[in-house]
């Protein structure tokens, strides 16, 4: 749904061609205290990283405080604390949740119930490893109000877990619905701001929620839309402080 898979590659990456990308990356952007690491599929599958890049990989990354990648459940559980063991910072995965209603989340395709996430979300807290988490606001066949309230829930289910990072993202049609996009539900920014809202009176200091505002272009929204963005950014601020 987030249209990755425009990047995918048709075999294996080569070994070495990771490590050449992100120094390709370091040297045309700003110097940053964190790094994400995402490489449209999961970090652990060894045709998308190979393991013996691991090491080099974490020598390239010895600077950064934070090292963020993303990863399936169901993808390299023995690599983990030998990937963690080799950078210098903290190690964070992001997973794509989705969401906790299980009929759509069989849907999707995700390959992973929600017990194999809370599964995984146990693995990476005993290893000492932080867990990100990305939840879609809607879904085919959905009205908005339900949309929202399962949203909420994920967002709950995913603070029970021990995600330091929430991401919420608005669906947008693309190749993920099988054929179903045209009856997904017009989740706008007012209803994004009531569910980031209300979301935030269930987080605790340690964890962190966002929005994804791909699809905002600030320039032609309306007024009232940008008192929303304005809301979004204040209590983004507020959120900072009390952490």
């Amino acid at each position: 749904m987030c249209d990755l898979h425009r990047n995918t590659l048709p075999g294996p990456s080569q070994p070495g061609a990771i490590p050449d990308q992100i120094r390709h990356a370091q040297t045309r952007l700003k110097s940053s205290n964190w790094i994400k690491l995402y490489n449209s599929g999961n970090f652990f599958d060894p045709s998308s990283i190979p393991p013996r890049d691991y090491a080099e990989i974490g020598q390239i990354c010895a600077g950064y405080d934070r090292v963020i990648i993303e990863n399936h459940p169901r993808f390299g559980a023995r690599r983990h604390e030998a990937f963690r063991d080799l950078i210098s910072g903290t190690l964070e995965v992001a997973v794509g949740l989705e969401t906790v209603q299980p009929r759509i989340l069989n849907r999707l395709g995700k390959q992973m119930s929600r017990d194999d996430f809370d599964r995984y979300a146990s693995f990476l807290r005993w290893r000492q490893i932080d867990l990100r988490v990305f939840l879609i606001v809607g879904a085919p066949q959905l009205s908005v109000k339900e949309s929202l309230r399962w949203a909420r829930l994920s967002v709950r289910h995913a603070i029970h877990s021990g995600a330091r990072h929430i991401s919420l993202i608005p669906a947008r049609s693309g190749h993920g619905w099988n054929g179903m996009a045209e009856s997904l539900p017009e989740i706008d920014l007012e209803h994004l701001a009531e569910l980031y809202d209300d979301s935030l009176t269930d987080l605790g200091t340690t964890a962190c929620l966002s929005v994804d505002l791909w699809d905002i272009d600030r320039d032609r929204l309306s007024e009232q839309r940008r008192r929303l963005l304005d809301r979004f950014q204040s209590a983004i601020l507020d959120q900072q402080a009390s952490r």
